[in-house]
């Protein structure tokens, strides 16, 4: 709903950006999940960026939900409202470190099936979803143990 003001900690999501120190994640995060079942696109995609600067900066994640699964569904609201207005492109999967994505169909399946860092990608040729995929991690983490 344009022009509709909620409360976010003790700012309003004008001032989201600005009193970041003042965010309450958990009602962001209700907010956002409020305006995607709404199909406010544009204040969903406001809560994400707030949600994922709050994190970045050392911010706590809401009650019950843990860093992979919060991350990855704020990757999916701004995948989703990348375009505002737009019709979303079909979910188009690749892997970082190898060609591992072909056949998944959503980012719910990715990460169902233990993928992370799951980001946008608009600037690959191949994908529009660049993640990291099971193998990789545990590659990478017997790599880093050595």
């Amino acid at each position: 709903m344009p022009g509709r003001s909620l409360a976010v900690g003790i700012s309003s999501h004008s001032l989201i950006l600005q009193k970041a120190d003042n965010m309450d994640p958990n009602q962001t995060f209700f907010d956002m999940l409020a305006a995607i079942r709404d199909k406010d696109k544009a204040t969903a995609h406001e809560l994400a960026l707030a949600l994922k600067s709050w994190f970045a900066n050392g911010g706590f994640y809401p009650f019950q939900c843990t860093p992979e699964a919060m991350n990855a569904y704020i990757a999916s609201v701004l995948r989703r409202t990348a375009g505002l207005g737009e019709p979303e492109p079909p979910f188009s999967l690749t892997c970082l470190y190898c060609d591992a994505g072909q056949g998944i169909a959503s980012e719910e399946e990715a990460i169902g099936e233990g993928w992370s860092e799951i980001e946008p990608a608009p600037q690959l040729l191949q994908a529009n979803v660049l993640g990291v995929c099971p193998d990789c991690q545990e590659r990478h983490a017997t790599e880093q143990q050595q």
